[in-house]
């Protein structure tokens, strides 16, 4: 198995408020404070939203708002997902760095490089439980 498969039906909503900065190349970029600069205050970053049906620069987004669809444009990518990614001042934040990423309860952490949890209330959810390995060059011939 291998190679990417069709944007998804779903939809990717904002998970805060905020301005679209970028929206090109299979990325969406949101300025949290509205300043329109990715080096002041928080950004967030959702990465792998197909072309058709994303969201325009400038756009005024409200949580929940549509962003676009989960796919495999922009970057390499073996199959249809989305990552989410935060700065702060310009500065890339871990999920599970100083400061939490907090999703309406769910708090991240990370497990490994591209993989990661989400917890919340004691319910535990994998950032990809249909992962395979294979296709994502994780398991060698070496075995």
């Amino acid at each position: 198995m291998g190679g990417c498969w069709d944007a998804s039906k779903y939809w990717v909503v904002a998970a805060a408020p905020g301005v679209v900065i970028r929206s090109d190349n299979g990325e969406v970029m949101v300025d949290l404070d509205g300043d329109g600069q990715e080096t002041t205050g928080w950004n967030i970053l959702y990465m792998h939203t197909a072309s058709e049906d994303r969201v325009p620069v400038g756009t005024r987004l409200k949580t929940g708002d549509r962003i676009g669809h989960p796919s495999c444009e922009g970057g390499a990518s073996t199959g249809t997902h989305l990552h989410m990614a935060r700065k702060y001042n310009g500065e890339w934040m871990a999920a599970d760095g100083p400061a939490p990423f907090n999703l309406s309860g769910w708090v991240a952490s990370t497990t490994g490089e591209y993989d990661g949890i989400l917890v919340r209330a004691g319910e535990r959810r994998e950032s990809c439980e249909c992962r395979i390995d294979e296709t994502n060059g994780l398991v060698s011939d070496n075995r």
